[in-house]
């Protein structure tokens, strides 16, 4: 007998029909379930309404690994789970990939030219990407999602990052309004680098808001409306 799970409040088939069909995006149904992991019988009962359980935490986390259009967290909530009690047992790469992907769509809206350089949300490197401006040429993302986090364990990760030149901007990237808080009250007066705290939810930028250090600068990652992305997977 297949496991079932206790979902927060009611399933609802149609709510969830419309997020795994944003999820699996131009993709073939027959290639999102192989990537997903999952039986294509199975999930085509998902994508057509026509199951009345609703997918357990295991599952969620399989769709959430395969996809970058919807966030493990709407995910959760679609499917009647309460996201806020299940956030902090996600996967490190959906953590990752939760977080890089709102900077990619921001990015997407700068008024400025730039490159992915890495693809960070796949292993432990930073998300790096290339821009065009005079003050700041290289531009790093970091994903946070320790409560408790401390401002030595900040100026730890700064320090032991050789990719961190001075002249570089480093944003920490999070999900939680607490670590926001607690990250954003930081000052770092003697190090060398533009540094941000950013929120995302869902796709979405939130707020990013500067960390004091010896240098400031206004860019952002939310721009002007002119949407100019290029050479997205060039020197990859």
């Amino acid at each position: 007998m297949r496991r079932k799970e206790l979902t927060d409040y009611p399933f609802n088939k149609e709510m969830f029909r419309e997020v795994i069909i944003k999820a699996r995006g131009d993709r073939s149904q027959a290639t999102f379930c192989e990537e997903c992991g999952l039986s294509y019988a199975y999930m085509n009962r998902y994508a057509n309404a026509k199951n009345e359980d609703a997918p357990t935490i295991s599952t969620l986390k399989k769709i959430a690994l395969a996809t970058r259009a919807v966030s493990y967290e709407e995910l959760l909530n679609a499917a009647g789970y309460n996201a806020e009690k299940y956030k902090d047992d996600r996967p490190v790469g959906v953590a990752r990939k939760d977080f890089f992907h709102p900077v990619f769509l921001g990015m997407a809206n700068s008024n400025y030219d730039w490159r992915i350089e890495s693809k960070g949300y796949q292993n432990n490197e930073p998300f790096e990407i290339i821009i065009e401006r005079n003050e700041v040429n290289k531009w790093f993302f970091v994903p946070v999602t320790k409560a408790d986090i401390t401002k030595d364990e900040i100026q730890s990760i700064i320090m032991n990052q050789p990719k961190f030149t001075p002249g570089s901007k480093v944003s920490f990237v999070t999900d939680d309004a607490g670590i926001f808080e607690t990250l954003k009250a930081i000052e770092l007066p003697l190090i060398s680098l533009y540094i941000s705290v950013v929120r995302v939810l869902g796709q979405e930028i939130i707020d990013e808001v500067s960390i004091k250090t010896s240098i400031s600068t206004d860019i952002t990652i939310k721009n002007e409306d002119n949407i100019r992305p290029f050479a997205i997977g060039e020197n990859q």
